[in-house]
């Protein structure tokens, strides 16, 4: 922690005054910064962990999907497997979004899909579970791209703000704190050296009076 005086251009009870009220605000900023970074941490410790959690599902989910689309595939040709992929959806689109925690805008996405016209009777049932099971699929992965863009975002703004707080913490207030009581020691000694001045002044003048 460092304890270094603030170098002053003139020690005044201007500069005194001015210096507490700096104190002030560097207290309330440091508390609110620190508040900032509570939030922030929690945000980011509450993504970290559904960002795990979500890419063990995709995996299984994965698994899950590739063996019913083997199931499919003994009740279907390759080729019918693949004119159904093609012919399920017609389009797919990501809409960007934000939302701001913190401070930190992050982003959303959303998956817009445009179903394909095709006769569900011209395909095995078993090829609408496999499709019904890939979109699940696709649905955690967009979260999960989402949930890792927003940890980079928030993880660096934790970061400059941790470094911020410190830099209030154990340079700007200690300095600040050290600089005041420091001036206020000059002031308290200016006022013991007047007293005794003032005191030699009387006791002058006290004997200059006795001696007429």
């Amino acid at each position: 922690m460092s304890q270094q005086v603030l170098r002053l251009v003139r020690p005044t009870k201007i500069e005194f005054i001015r210096l507490r009220r700096r104190l002030a605000i560097a207290r309330r900023l440091y508390k609110v910064l620190k508040d900032r970074l509570l939030i922030l941490t929690q945000e980011f410790i509450a993504e970290v962990k559904e960002a795990y959690e979500l890419r063990k599902k995709i995996h299984e989910l994965i698994v899950t999907c590739d063996t019913e689309r083997n199931k499919a595939l003994t009740y279907t040709t390759p080729q019918q497997l693949n004119d159904f992929i093609a012919v399920r959806v017609e389009g797919l689109n990501v809409v960007v979004g934000t939302r701001v925690v913190a401070g930190v805008r992050i982003p959303l996405l959303e998956l817009e899909v445009k179903e394909g016209v095709y006769k569900t009777t011209a395909y095995p049932i078993t090829l609408e579970a496999v499709g019904k099971c890939y979109d699940e699929v696709l649905k955690y992965s967009l979260r999960l791209a989402e949930l890792e863009a927003s940890i980079a975002l928030i993880g660096k703004e934790v970061q400059r703000v941790k470094r911020r707080v410190n830099a209030l913490e154990n340079i700007v207030i200690p300095r600040l704190i050290a600089t005041i009581k420091y001036l206020r020691m000059k002031f308290e000694e200016r006022e013991r050296e007047d007293k005794i001045r003032r005191k030699r002044i009387k006791q002058i003048l006290m004997r200059k009076s006795e001696a007429r």
